[in-house]
């Protein structure tokens, strides 16, 4: 993998096919504008993403007895929310290490310490088995989720298919980096199914997480965003102008393990059992996920 690019976000005209991303997202009207659980999750992202710039591993908690999981952006948020339950029941304390799919798993081959992964999709799962670095006994589908085109809520775009992202009016198209974020990756192949050439016939602001994109059209940077629909939750400001068919993009799944040489790897693994309890099942279907 290419290096995260640092390449700023710009409110300027946008070239066909640039993708910019964007690491300033945290100013002060993103923060008044996004609900506490979206604030949390945010934040803890762009510190993983800064991170692995920087070559260094910066966990969200001290507690070194902790059991740390690496969870992408998307589901981080209901994770964190858990983490209550999980403690009263297992005793066992977690902390929540937030980010991009992808950045999450360079961090974990480049060293960075964790003892649960969670993806937002089977691609980055898959290249650390490969590498020996899950194990893969613990492999499981926690969740599965769906894509969505969104707009605020006083929005009058009316779009008739995905095919109409190719009219100004909607560019530029808040996307989580291909490169690095499911969700990102979910976009282009749902652009490509449609006909769209995102080289030539789309303007693209790609965001270090799907919660950054989502933030993208939050402060009003762009005027629509694909995103998922369990980012959609417990937001009044966003409206859903399309659900994308499945059928237009690989299978969204949230694949879980337990890393190879987890600190806390007993724990870890019951941790990981309770995430695939029924109560939390409840949670993440509440916070918006599907069956995987």
């Amino acid at each position: 993998m290419p290096p995260i690019p640092r390449k700023i976000f710009s409110t300027k005209p946008l070239k066909k096919g640039v993708y910019t991303p964007c690491f300033g997202v945290v100013s002060r009207h993103f923060i008044k504008r996004l609900k506490d659980s979206f604030r949390r999750c945010q934040v803890v992202g762009l510190v993983g993403a800064l991170a692995l710039i920087g070559g260094c591993d910066n966990p969200t908690g001290s507690a070194t007895s902790a059991v740390r999981i690496n969870a992408a952006a998307s589901i981080a948020h209901v994770i964190e929310d858990l983490s209550e339950a999980i403690e009263q029941d297992l005793g066992i304390t977690i902390t929540v290490n937030s980010g991009g799919s992808g950045i999450l798993a360079q961090q974990i081959t480049r060293g960075g310490q964790a003892d649960l992964f969670i993806s937002a999709d089977t691609a980055w799962m898959d290249q650390l088995s490969k590498q020996g670095l899950i194990d893969t006994t613990t492999r499981a589908d926690l969740a599965g989720n769906r894509l969505v085109l969104v707009a605020l809520t006083d929005s009058t775009l009316h779009p008739e298919s995905l095919k109409d992202m190719s009219q100004d009016r909607y560019q530029p198209i808040a996307v989580g980096d291909p490169a690095y974020v499911p969700a990102g990756r979910y976009a282009m192949q749902a652009f490509e199914s449609h006909g769209l050439d995102s080289g030539s016939e789309l303007n693209l602001a790609e965001a270090p997480n799907v919660r950054a994109a989502l933030a993208f059209v939050l402060t009003g940077q762009c005027p629509v965003g694909l995103v998922y629909t369990s980012d959609t939750q417990g937001s009044d400001e966003i409206k859903v102008l399309l659900t994308i068919d499945p059928t237009h993009h690989d299978t969204i799944r949230y694949p879980a393990a337990v890393l190879t040489d987890a600190p806390n790897r007993e724990q870890a693994l019951r941790v990981l059992d309770w995430l695939k309890s029924t109560q939390a099942q409840l949670a993440f279907q509440t916070a918006g996920f599907v069956d995987p």
